[in-house]
């Protein structure tokens, strides 16, 4: 036979048409892209690039739990066990700790698609709050940022967790607790069982600054082990999640060991994620929509790759891959390059293709693939195009920065010449020296509460307060008008709020002018607005100095001036304005929360009796207007859950109270505090204003067991403190007909909400102690109304009575007094109180509730 001519592959493709020798360069490509892909390393498996191993679970990565036998106690000692961890990572913050599986195996590459701690620590509260709500057991949605409709805060287990203000996070012993660093740590040690049978419970403690031990709630209940209650929180609450967990992940690995001992004749199976996990979908009536969107990544990175590792190993290393075109080639192939035509010389051509053109050994391959490009980008959760993630991780990166600078650090301050740059009223000047004031009230001395002292810069502040008043009103206010027409409505803060956002929200509002808006006239000079800002400003960071108190609560043109920018007028169809040509509405609210706040440093020491009755007039009227202004609102003015329910906050949170609401009550709690000042709003302010603001405290008080519940916090029960001293304050200057109208007043239920506030708060066994103060304020307000007198008549005689023939007598209102009290319908009740420890202790505490429970015969 004739030897075979030298083939000639020019003259080959010549002879095919263009369709049959694309396909055979495709098939020559394919093998070269084959080698290439031999010749590469195994990857290593990457745990910590997974995506789901549990998606009806929350989406957690899968930790590589130790076995059952494994012993937590290293060296000898078996009543002590330590917990190995890496050197190169803190005990308590690092994410390789708190994921079980960042150190299992080692890495060569970064993962892909890394999911970051926040996403990891959400997937893991996600799937907790799941699964217990499968078990008829909802977790607060305040703990685990998932909604759950079936949580009753009043019937549940978990009702007496104290929740932190961070969520995932519990408080146990005044420390912080994170469920998924827990987690993570148990984990890593072989779950709650395997720690529990070894006694490891007690070496958790450490990673979250934790005491061995913590004194019960309760007087002599002595002191319980931290360890019990860690063991006791984990196998309650998250042991379940375990359990759900482990047989989950063993699920999925034995599906992937069952797919690797295929004959390799059988096509690559795909994991779907109606087989892999249907049993966990329903879970809950609560994750059903999180089950739908999460089933579609079922098989994570981890098995995924323990399913290639095993392919390469048993199957000369093949992949599985997405087919998107013709069938492999047979078993019996020995050439990379499949049959894509059927010629006579194709067996010639397979004998003349080179050593370097052919496969190594034999290997099933696809003829294409499908090659899905995934471009490298930051996955940012975003809201309005704010990453609220960064946001929240801001405050962790302050610690780290630089403190505020001390007064020292600033040098020699030149005062004179910041005087005569105030005075100079120049652009320039002015800027420079409102900067320079800026900076010197926000720092401090070397000891606690010092900062730059005002006294030894009188003529400085006097010139401050001079260009404050020209910019607001353009000159001192007039001493000959006349006040007698100033409106007894008072404008709440709610009804300029609501007109700052209508007029907001009309279309175009930035281009129509508007009051406070700058005057184009002014060229690059400040807006007047901004300059009254900044001096408030000022004032506000200097009035929390100790050192300032009593030199700005003595101030009477400070608190007069600041009062006077409070003020609002009433336009046309009742249009508020403020009093400031120079402010906004906008501006107004600003400027009203500064003065807020700069009362509440210096109210102690301010006397509203002045030598001056006009001056006395504006600052009680224009105080009680400000104060009341944040407490009057009916739909503010309310019991605390229905509070905290009508602005949306959880129940089972960390819910305050209204932050300018409180302030308002503590500038009002202080300014009464003295006789003086209860006489001037005595008798400047109508009794219309009086009892709308005694009303609108009573409403506020707590009625409800859900309200009184709140009251064991500290913020609460401030707030109800105060709000019993105001009530106490307005009780005592109102005049005796007004005393009479809200003693009568059925609809209001003064008597009746008072009396359940004592019950409540005396009753109380645990927490009687705390409440005791508030309870005597309480029963002081009821007697004041409850006598109906002129508390400010110095008229009667306090001299004692003499009794004929037997000396002096008794001498006091219990002699006197007539009538049934304001408890004499509640007479069987008051003597159980009466005959609590505290209260018998108590003369005067007892006198008065036992007047009060009198009744007339």
């Amino acid at each position: 036979m004739a030897p075979n001519p030298t083939f000639d592959a020019s003259s080959y493709f010549n002879n095919m048409d263009p369709t049959q020798a694309a396909k055979q360069m495709a098939a020559l490509s394919a093998a070269s892209q084959a080698r290439i892909a031999n010749t590469r390393p195994t990857p290593f498996l990457n745990s910590q690039s997974g995506t789901n191993s549990a998606p009806s679970l929350g989406g957690t990565n899968p930790p590589g739990y130790l076995s059952s036998n494994y012993d937590l106690s290293s060296g000898s000692s078996t009543q002590q066990p330590t917990f190995q961890m890496p050197n190169n990572h803190p005990p308590s913050t690092s994410p390789s700790l708190i994921d079980p599986m960042s150190q299992s195996i080692p890495r060569t590459v970064p993962p892909a698609n890394g999911t970051n701690f926040a996403q990891r620590r959400q997937g893991f509260l996600t799937g907790l709050a799941n699964v217990m709500s499968s078990m008829g057991t909802p977790l607060p949605p305040a703990l685990t940022g998932v909604p759950s409709p079936n949580f009753d805060p009043n019937s549940s287990r978990w009702k007496h967790l104290e929740l932190s203000s961070e969520i995932g996070t519990i408080r146990l012993a005044g420390r912080d607790v994170g469920l998924f660093q827990l987690w993570g740590i148990v984990f890593r040690n072989g779950g709650g069982q395997a720690v529990t049978d070894n006694n490891g419970w007690s070496a958790i403690l450490p990673q979250f600054g934790l005491p061995e031990e913590v004194q019960q709630r309760g007087p002599n209940l002595g002191t319980i082990q931290v360890a019990q209650l860690i063991a006791s929180l984990y196998m309650t609450m998250i042991y379940p999640f375990e359990q759900y967990y482990k047989n989950n992940l063993q699920e999925q690995q034995k599906r992937v060991r069952q797919a690797a001992q295929r004959p390799e004749s059988a096509p690559p199976t795909e994991f779907t994620p109606d087989t892999s996990h249907a049993h966990l979908v329903g879970l809950s009536n609560d994750s059903q929509s999180n089950s739908n969107l999460s089933d579609g990544n079922v098989l994570d990175q981890e098995v995924q790759g323990i399913k290639r590792k095993v392919d390469y190993d048993n199957g000369d290393g093949k992949r599985a891959r997405q087919k998107t075109g013709s069938e492999p080639p047979s078993e019996n192939s020995t050439s990379a390059i499949p049959p894509a035509v059927d010629r006579s010389s194709s067996a010639t051509m397979s004998g003349a293709v080179p050593a370097s053109m052919q496969a190594p050994r034999p290997r099933q391959q696809p003829s294409r693939r499908k090659i899905e490009y995934v471009p490298l980008a930051r996955e940012v959760d975003t809201y309005g195009g704010r990453d609220l993630n960064l946001l929240e991780n801001e405050p962790t990166t302050l610690p780290q920065r630089r403190p505020i600078r001390d007064v020292s650090e600033w040098g020699t301050v030149d005062i004179e010449a910041l005087t005569m740059s105030i005075r100079s009223r120049l652009a320039a000047e002015l800027s420079y020296a409102l900067t320079t004031l800026t900076l010197l009230s926000t720092m401090r001395g070397a000891t606690p509460g010092s900062g730059f002292p005002l006294v030894q810069a009188p003529e400085l502040f006097d010139e401050v307060l001079d260009l404050l008043e020209e910019q607001a009103f353009a000159g001192s206010e007039d001493s000959t008008l006349d006040l007698s027409h100033i409106d007894p409505e008072i404008t709440t803060h709610r009804d300029i709020l609501t007109q700052v956002c209508e007029l907001e929200n009309q279309p175009f509002a930035v281009l129509v002018p508007s009051q406070g808006s700058k005057d184009p006239k002014l060229g690059p000079l400040q807006r007047p607005g901004d300059i009254v800002l900044a001096i408030t400003n000022i004032i506000r960071n200097l009035s929390t100095v100790h050192d300032n108190f009593d030199f700005l609560s003595r101030h009477t043109r400070l608190i007069d001036l600041m009062l006077r920018l409070c003020t609002v007028t009433r336009g046309e169809h009742r249009t508020i304005s403020p009093a400031s040509s120079a402010l906004s509405l906008g501006d107004l609210i600003r400027v009203r929360r500064d003065v807020l706040y700069t009362l509440s440093t210096a109210a102690p020491n301010i006397q509203l009796s002045t030598s001056s009755p006009r001056i006395n007039l504006r600052m009680a009227t224009r105080s009680f207007h400000l104060i009341s202004s944040y407490l009057v609102d009916p739909i503010e003015a309310v019991p605390p859950m229905t509070l905290i329910q009508l602005v949306g906050i959880p129940p089972s949170g960390n819910p305050k109270p209204p932050g300018l609401a409180d302030i308002a009550l503590e500038v009002f709690s202080r300014l009464s505090q003295l006789d003086s000042n209860r006489q001037i709003y005595s008798k400047h302010i109508p009794q219309g204003s009086l009892m709308s603001l005694f009303e609108a405290l009573v409403h506020r008080l707590p009625v409800v067991d859900a309200d009184f519940q709140l009251m064991v916090r500290e913020p609460w029960l401030s707030y109800m403190e105060k709000i019993v001293i105001v009530i106490y304050s307005l009780a005592f200057l109102a005049p005796p007909e007004l005393k009479q109208k809200l003693k009568a007043n059925r609809a209001l239920g003064f008597r009746a909400v008072m009396w359940r506030l004592v019950q409540k708060l005396l009753m109380n066994h645990e927490m009687r102690g705390h409440f005791t103060i508030c309870s005597k304020r309480a029963v002081e307000a009821m007697k004041v109304l409850d006598d109906a007198e002129d508390c400010f008549d110095t008229s009667k005689s306090t001299a004692p009575i003499m009794s004929f023939g037997m000396g002096y007598g008794e001498v006091g209102d219990n002699s006197s007094e007539k009538g049934t009290g304001l408890l004499g319908g509640h007479r069987g009740v008051t003597w159980e109180v009466l005959m609590l420890h505290e209260v018998a202790k108590d003369e005067v505490f007892f006198g008065e509730l036992e007047s009060l429970s009198r009744v007339e015969c």
